[in-house]
């Protein structure tokens, strides 16, 4: 009899940290699917590889490339939004034009042949597998350790125009099927160096800035 006790008491136990195990291993799946990094695609409408999931897709956008009617005004918002393509809008209107939102165009065919004019698309990615990702500009591979999402050129608005960000224009651009015909709006450029302040070399006068997003 006390036997079989030992033996019942010894398979409770197991049982017990079999428990304990199949929780573990529940818990760490549950972190490793809330594990993730999101970053912007520029100039793309889909997310590389298969480890990554689209959020959205949308519009690339800004404010107006010009300073609006008055030359003595530089204000207004420098960054650019990723714009989803299907939007929840208000039923309310505002009859002032504070701030305004505008499509953005590349503009010259630096980017890609035929380039100059087009809309440009973006779309939000999440990394299942990064916990981080970052782009670096003035390269086009990542450092060791690093894990490849895409590369591109170093875009940004014209130095004599309204205040602009830095992004990184995929490689490979789409257009918007439905963009318009020039309407400025947001524009693009490519970015190049300038040596002076910035050691040249490593880096050469007027040389195009590659860019790439890298995610751990």
């Amino acid at each position: 009899m006390a036997l079989l006790e030992n033996k019942i008491s010894l398979l409770q136990t197991e049982l017990s940290e079999e428990k304990t195990k199949n929780s573990n291993l529940r818990q760490t799946v549950s972190n490793i699917d809330r594990i993730g990094s999101t970053y912007v695609r520029w100039g793309r409408s889909t997310c590389p590889g298969s480890n990554s999931d689209k959020v959205y897709s949308g519009y690339a956008a800004g404010s107006s490339y010009y300073h609006t009617e008055s030359k003595s005004y530089f204000g207004g918002p420098s960054n650019t939004l990723c714009l989803p393509d299907d939007p929840e809008l208000s039923n309310d209107t505002f009859s002032y034009t504070d701030s305004l939102l505008y499509g953005s165009e590349y503009e010259r065919n630096t980017f890609v042949s035929n380039s100059d004019d087009e809309d440009m698309p973006c779309v939000v990615c999440r990394m299942r597998t990064a916990s981080a990702t970052l782009m670096i500009p003035g390269r086009k591979s990542c450092y060791s350790g690093w894990n490849l999402e895409y590369t591109g050129l170093l875009a940004s608005g014209y130095h004599a125009y309204s205040p602009s960000t830095y992004l990184c224009v995929d490689s490979h651009p789409e257009y918007i099927p439905s963009g318009q015909e020039d309407k400025n709006g947001h524009l693009f450029y490519v970015v190049s160096y300038k040596c002076g302040p910035l050691p040249c070399p490593p880096y050469h006068d007027n040389r195009i800035a590659y860019c790439v997003v890298c995610s751990k």
